[in-house]
């Protein structure tokens, strides 16, 4: 067991905000699609281009987040963070100028790079300068602040929609007071990658990746978000085959999944005391899995509100729960390349979940398609909590 260390408060607080402009960074701009799609109605199939707005970073994280994450494991890790943050401003303003439909998607495209090495760079840190408990502890507060930076920044590009479609745009430049801090912040630690054991690690220079240990994580992250991902793809057109139509009423029962998600969070590290890595997998899978068979059987806003709220509080202990059973499997020498592919993983279900769970929902319908889900979910997490040693377990490589 490694003692428990941590940084300062200004470098926590700094780590922090970076992480807020991650995970819910392609639908900031969500609420003012609908104009964007009235300013460019003469554009042939605008439709499906606004709906690429949204989720085309995605794409671009998930090219580009093992390669940063690669690069990480080479150069100096506070630099590459002041790049990718200064990307991520430049990519995700440029659409308050951009007069065509195609510059504003390459725009998107620049953020999306932006994303992947804001999101692998602050994953890899965690690990970097937190250590034992405290690491446990900062992760879950590092996914409370990517829940919360969305659910702010996503409020605060809704407010600025009613303005005009181009000014939810201008939410990105806060990457750019928060990297000031952040290279500040950081300046008083050594944020090279020979330098990543100083903070305890053992020296592991020639060690292989260890797929075999981390693959399981990669998998799970990858379908639970696939899972998660039936909520704000699918759910409005369930709530409209219930004769809700409204689109606050999708908005609140999506705030509500990731509010949730946010004391769950903030108290990863106190349920690591009482749970193994394995059993919160297994927690996670089974709450998830359990809201979306909720949503299945609802007839109503009141009987989906519970069900999203239930597969948020799986989101809470999960998301911690990835970083840190990939950082006490992988040596300090290939931190960065195992946060790029989580990173990569994490994405790539956001993105393919749309297209994974269409099938499925012509052939069963929506309620259908969330029940079968969920249920799917239900077995997985009972197998894990079949195959799981009993209380906490010690970490296989605290690196």
């Amino acid at each position: 067991m490694q003692p428990d260390r941590a940084p300062s408060a200004y470098v926590t607080v700094a780590v922090l905000a970076a992480s807020s402009l991650t995970v819910m960074a392609n639908a900031t701009i969500s609420p003012g699609l609908p104009g964007l799609e009235a300013h460019f109605a003469e554009v042939p199939g605008i439709r499906t281009l606004a709906g690429l707005v949204v989720t085309l970073p995605s794409l671009f994280v998930i090219l580009a987040a093992s390669l940063v994450g690669w690069l990480a494991d080479r150069l100096n890790r506070r630099r590459m963070l002041a790049v990718s943050m200064v990307v991520y401003a430049l990519g995700g303003v440029s659409g308050l100028f951009l007069s065509s439909i195609e510059g504003i998607l390459v725009g998107r495209a620049v953020l999306g790079l932006g994303v992947a090495g804001t999101m692998t760079l602050a994953i890899t840190l965690a690990g970097d300068l937190w250590q034992g408990p405290a690491r446990q502890r900062f992760i879950g507060l590092q996914s409370s602040a990517m829940a919360a930076g969305g659910v702010v920044f996503i409020t605060l590009g809704g407010v600025l929609a009613g303005l005009g479609w181009r000014m939810p745009f201008l939410v990105y430049l806060a990457a750019i007071p928060i990297a000031v801090m952040v290279q500040h912040a950081l300046r008083s630690v050594d944020t090279r990658p020979g330098n990543a054991n100083a903070a305890g690690d053992a020296p592991a220079p020639h060690q292989p990746f260890p797929w075999r240990a981390v693959a399981p994580a990669y998998a799970a992250a990858f379908f639970f978000m696939v899972s998660f991902y039936l909520i704000p793809t699918r759910l409005p057109f369930l709530l409209a085959d219930m004769g809700i139509g409204s689109p606050n009423a999708a908005a609140a029962a999506m705030a509500s999944a990731t509010l949730v998600s946010i004391p769950g969070a903030m108290l990863y590290g106190r349920l690591r005391r009482v749970l193994s890595g394995a059993q919160v997998f297994a927690l996670g899978f089974g709450l998830m899995g359990t809201g979306l068979a909720v949503v299945s059987l609802a007839s109503g806003l009141a009987g989906v509100l519970p069900g999203t709220m239930i597969a948020g509080a799986g989101m809470g202990a999960m998301m911690p729960n990835f970083s840190t059973y990939m950082m006490s499997r992988v040596p300090a020498a290939h931190r960065g390349r195992a946060s790029g592919m989580l990173t990569t993983s994490i994405f790539s279900g956001q993105f393919v979940s749309p297209f994974l769970s269409a099938p499925l929902a012509a052939w069963l319908g929506l309620s259908g398609g969330f029940l079968a889900f969920g249920a799917a979910l239900v077995t997985i997490a009972a197998g894990i909590a079949l195959a799981s040693p009993r209380g906490p377990s010690p970490h296989t490589v605290e690196s």
